[in-house]
This record gives C-alpha cells, structure tokens and sequence, in this order.
C-alpha cells in the first residue's frame, strides 16, 4: 500500500525518530540489592515476543528479493541518500560514511560534547569516520586553538591474520595514518571480546588520558544475514563487551553512545534498565541518515552516575558471563521482578514506536519495487533533495579547512582495490544453495571464480628500490599467535573470499595447494638448494598451527642463508600473507641482497656479505623468541608502516593474487573435474541457475 504522507509528515518522521525514558518523580529507578541474584532467571514478556514476531512476519515479505537488487534499489529510494554524497562532493568532508552522517546527526541532537576540551574513546570503530565526524563537529563550533581532544579507539585489528575476514572491516585508510591513537591490546587482535583486553584498554586510557574520557561511542555489529530473525541474540555478547568497556572507563557525568538493534528479548530490556539506574538521561533515537527498513537505533546515555550503588556488582556479573566464551548470552541480567513495571510500560512504548517506522517503511519500499508507481517514485526523488537540504540547515554543515583534517584527503581517496560481483541472492535463495549438495556448490564456486578471472588480477613485473638501506631498525611487535590464516592485508579481499568459501566446501585450504618452494643458487647459477614449504607442514603433526609452519620455514631459510650464502634467492608460487613473512622478506630486501624483482615469482639477487651480521641477529631473534615460548609470539620484525602503502606492499598484493586465483584455476578449472555429468546432474545444475540468477 502507498504511503499516504506529505513532504512535511515525512520529514517529521525521518528527523524526529526519538524516544526518552522518563524516571520517576519519586522513587528513582535503582539497581537490585545485593542479595537478589544476577543472571538467575530466563524468561521473556510475551508483549514484546508479539512484536518480535509481528516484525518478522513483515522481514519476511523480502525473503524472495536478491539481496544486491533489493539493497540497490532501496538505496535508490533512500530519502537521506544525497546527503553523503553532498558531504563528501560539495562540503568535502573528511572521510564520509553513513555511519558518519549518523554520528553527526546524533551530535547536533543531544548534548553528547558540550566543551572543546574533551577525551574520547571509540569502541568497534573502523574503519574511523565517528572520529572524522566528531572532529568536524568540534572544529564546526570552536576555533582551533579552542580544541583540545584526545582520542583512543578499538577495532578487530586488520593487521592481526587471525582475525575473520569476514567479521572485521579490512579498510585501514584512516587506520594507518592514525596508528599511535588506536589500541589493538596486549594479544594485538583488538578483539573486545576479552576480559583481559578490556582490561588492558582500561588501563591504557587512564594513563594515555589522565583526566578520564568523557565520550565512549560503541558501534559494534556483527553480521546476521544468515540468521535475520535472531539479530538481538547475536549481537548480545558484543553489546555486553561495549557496555562493561564504558562503564568501566567512563569519567564521572560521562556520556556514552551505543547502536542496538530492536529490544523485544528480556536481556535488552535488563540492559536498558541497567543503562537508565546508572544515567541521568537515556534517549533511543534513530537518525535520518540510518536506513528507514533496518532494525538499528542509538541509545544515547547522558551523565553517568560512576557511583551509582550496586553498579560494582552488576560490572562483576557482566565480567564473568563474557567470560564463558560458549555462554549463548539469553539471559537477562535481571530478574523479571527486578524490573519496575513503569520502565517496562515505557520500554513497551518505545519498541512499538520504532517498529510501526519499520514495517512503515518496509512496506513502503515493497511498493516502491513492486508498483512502478512514477508518480511515488518522482515523489521520493523530490524527497531526497529535501531532506538533504534539511540536514545542511539544522545542523549547520560547513567545510573544514584541509589543515584541520586528521588525515590527508589524498591518503583517504586511494582505492580499496576491485569488487566482484559475487552471488548474493535472495534469503530463500541463499538458504536452498546452503544445503545443496557438492555438484551445486562446486558450480557456484566455479561461477564466482569466472568472474573473478575476469578482474586485473595478474602480477605484474617490479623491481624494489631501497627505501630505508642501513637505516631500517628492527621493531618487535608481538600478539597472539595466529592459528589459522584468515584474512591478510597483502591479497585483496575478493580473492582471499573464495580462498575461505572453497575452504568451507572442500575442508581443503587452497593455501596448501600452492607447492611453494625457496630454491638457492651459487654464484655459478646452480641451484643449491631447494626449501619446501609444505614440508613444513607435516613435519610434526602436534605443531602444524599456521604460525608454526611459517617460523619453523623461515628459521630454516635463515640458517641455509648463513651457511650456503647463495648469490639468489628464488621463491615460487610462494604466499608473503603474514605481516611475519612481509618484514623477513623486506628486511632481506634491503639489507641483505642488491636486487628484489618480482616477475613470476620473487627473486632476491646479488648477496651482500656486509649483510651477515644482521643475518646472524635476525635468525638469533626467531630462535629465541620460539625457545623462550613467551604468551605472544613474533608478529613483525620491523613497524607496520614500513609494511604497508608503498610499492614493496602493492607488488606483494600482485603477486598474491597472482599465486592465489592460479591455485583456484587449478582446483575449479573444467580440467579439475573431467567426468562428464549425466543428464539428471546436468538438469540439476540448471535448475540451480535458474534459482540462483545470473552470478552464484
């Protein structure tokens, strides 16, 4: 059904999509006493399961729509969509995303900065634009020598090969350039999950900050495409580690902002009332700028009562439930008699207000697909421009001297790398093709590797001119070792995406496939020896972590270089993914050897013998670091900013990727699997293709 709105009605909507808890005249809301149980009791409201369920049943209407096509064509109809492009085209902002479009939203509507001398911590936050839009918020109110912030922030480090590719955002663009200002903890995986790096960021922000943090942000979210109508119990141990982080960091009439998804399950309820006992004021609001069909609202908590009675205990409570890592996290923090009935009531409202803005604009955007109506669809293109108009005159945007940028424009606008158009498909789609059988994945494989073919993956040749020569100095960085490889900064991510979804078929890792080998030559040009490092990998079966493959190679490497000296190096169809493997490699490049060429491999040549020492000192440290079997291993011999954006990095990428889409040529070529199907597998692939559209 049409949306029977005028301009006006709508912009109302969209800007004023804000709830406030009230408390109480008398008789503040409190936290329980210590004699009640925390964590004791599960139990849900049905009234609020009601919605839930009223909720889904509207999700579910987009099940049959391809998630690419749906997500294109509501990005079209999107009212806020010109607002970012205005931002990033016309004001020249710096480094515009949604998400900074939404925080600066929030800023201008609630008094979460107040002063410009202000610190700052930013939890789950690449790839970095709230910190770009808080910095164009202060320096859009005060002069610049008014301004003195201080700001830390936390991510699942990019940097750490351990961490999923497909659960962090690999986009290190501010990252980089920002480096001393974020925290990646003790393990160097910045993964919030930990007890023990929350409480190392704890510490690190009361010496690094010593007048305390005034603004916490948290915008965590984990991907829940696979399970739509769990989104809430998914992202509840996340949401747990945000909160326990601020509260224990926060200074005394803090603020904190917090993004949620939609609070029908009784563990929400619990943390929004934990949120309003030890806050002044708490807001639920979703800015304009956030997509009208989606679930996620920003709770907004002024003035933090740090002493609030029983918060100890409840900080406590939360501590040991994050730190049973198998814990499914349902349930609630209180009791259901814990909770006062006028919170609930409150609570109650406030959910029924945004999902009647939901179904409103889901079924809106049906319509919109469905009817082809011009008249609506001229309607919502005038809409857009209103709104971006609205945007700019409410909260005053202006440009930002390019001098007042954190980062260089210039840094910012580099290219991510290609994009290939993989198999999206719809809900129902995905779903059927999920439990298909092994004909049906191998072909979706087989269809995304094509296109990938079809994309500038080929290495190309370049020579490594010296950087730093004599003076490259070696920096130990170390972090929890990496048991499996799963994502690197040195191969672009569509390429090392198939690597994990052929993994997740075959049980077979395309990394192994490669039969990389280190071959040495003399000074005559004969081969000396030849390194196999696969041999590695089954050379002790007790010890074949991904971490331990590659030191045990390396340290090998490292001695037949002390005691062969060969005048070249070759390594072929060898992967250079860890941060390990990169410094070794460039620390031979400049140091020990006159040329670094790679073209169908990496060739090191012309040993210099004033090298020796460096060798010797080098191959000391990867011993002893392995002898002494410290808690966190070897990550890098040298600091990551000689490791990245420059040509030694991008000719690393070419060559990955080069070695990579080879090995899946070989694995998914036709040649892979020359058995002729029979016509009943043949008619079952094409009934898979026409299920599954044009691209698997």
């Amino acid at each position: 059904m049409r949306p029977k709105l005028s301009v006006r009605d709508e912009l109302e909507q969209l800007f004023e999509k804000k709830f406030q808890y009230q408390k109480p005249a008398s008789g503040a809301w409190t936290l329980p006493l210590e004699k009640e149980p925390l964590f004791g009791e599960f139990y849900q409201y049905e009234s609020l399961q009601n919605l839930k369920e009223e909720l889904n049943t509207v999700k579910s209407k987009l099940n049959n729509y391809g998630v690419q096509e749906w997500s294109s064509h509501t990005n079209r109809r999107d009212p806020s969509g010109e607002i970012s492009w205005r931002l990033k085209n016309e004001t020249k902002a710096e480094f515009v995303t949604v998400a900074w479009c939404k925080l600066f939203e929030c800023l201008n509507r609630f008094p979460l900065v107040t002063q410009p001398t202000l610190n700052s911590l930013h939890l789950c936050e690449a790839p970095g634009a709230f910190i770009a839009a808080l910095n164009h918020y202060l320096h859009s109110l005060h002069k610049p020598d008014e301004v003195n912030w201080k700001w830390r922030s936390t991510t699942l480090n990019p940097y750490y090969e351990g961490n999923a590719l497909n659960e962090m955002i690999a986009d290190d663009r501010f990252i980089f350039h920002t480096l001393d200002n974020w925290l990646f903890h003790k393990d160097f995986t910045g993964n919030l999950l930990s007890l023990d790096n929350i409480d190392h960021m704890t510490q690190c922000c009361r010496d690094d900050l010593p007048n305390g943090v005034q603004l916490i942000t948290a915008d965590g979210s984990i991907d829940c495409s696979a399970q739509p109508d769990c989104q809430e119990e998914i992202v509840a141990r996340i949401l747990f580690a945000e909160i326990v982080s601020a509260l224990s960091i926060l200074a005394q009439g803090g603020n904190f902002l917090i993004k949620m998804f939609t609070l029908f399950e009784a563990c929400s309820v619990s943390v929004m009332y934990l949120l309003n006992c030890v806050f002044q004021r708490v807001h639920i609001y979703k800015p304009a700028t956030s997509k009208r069909g989606n679930s996620e609202v920003y709770v907004i908590c002024l003035d933090y009562q740090q002493q609030a009675p029983g918060l100890a205990r409840v900080i406590a409570a939360l501590r040991e439930k994050l730190a049973q890592p198998n814990d499914a996290m349902v349930m609630p923090l209180f009791s259901k008699g814990q909770i006062p009935k006028d919170f609930l009531l409150q609570h109650e409202i406030g959910c029924r207000l945004y999902l009647k803005l939901q179904v409103a604009a889901i079924e809106g955007s049906i319509y919109a697909y469905e009817s082809k109506d011009r008249q609506y669809l001229r309607h919502l293109h005038h809409l857009r421009g209103v709104v971006s108009a609205m945007y700019y005159n409410r909260y005053k945007v202006r440009p930002l001297a390019e001098d007042l940028c954190i980062v260089k424009q210039q840094d910012l606008n580099s290219a991510l790398g290609f994009t290939v158009p993989v198999y999206g498909g719809s809900y129902a789609e995905r779903e059927v093709l999920r439990q298909g059988d092994l004909l049906k994945q191998i072909y979706c494989l087989r269809r995304e590797f094509n296109q990938l073919e079809k994309c500038p993956t080929a290495r190309r040749c370049y020579s490594h001119v010296k950087t730093f020569g004599a003076k490259l100095q070696l920096q130990l960085i170390r972090g929890a070792a990496v048991q499996h490889l799963q994502s690197s900064l040195f191969a672009s991510e569509p390429v090392l995406l198939l690597r994990l979804r052929i993994l997740d078929t075959f049980e077979l890792d395309p990394m192994w496939q490669t039969a990389a080998k280190c071959r040495l030559y003399d000074d005559n040009g004969s081969q000396a020896m030849t390194l196999n490092y696969n041999a590695e990998l089954s050379s002790n079966e007790n010890d074949s972590t991904f971490q331990q493959v590659q030191r045990r190679f390396f340290v090998k490497l490292l001695e037949s270089l002390l005691a062969l000296r060969p005048h070249k190096v070759y390594f072929d169809n060898f992967l250079i993914l860890s941060h390990y493997a990169a410094s070794l490699l460039l620390f031979l490049a400049e140091l020990c050897y006159q040329h670094t060429d790679f073209d169908n491999g990496i060739t090191l040549s012309g040993r210099l013998e004033e090298a020796q020492p460096q060798l010797e000192q080098l191959l000391q440290l990867l011993v002893e670091d392995d002898e002494q079997q410290q808690e966190f291993v070897l990550h890098s011999v040298l600091p990551l900013r000689h490791l990245q954006k420059n040509p030694f990095s991008k000719a690393l990428i070419l060559h990955n990727n080069s070695v990579l889409v080879a090995c899946y040529h070989r694995m998914l070529g036709e040649d892979s699997f020359p058995r002729r199907m029979d016509v009943d597998e043949q008619l079952d692939i094409k009934e898979t293709e026409t299920v599954a559209g044009v691209v698997c």
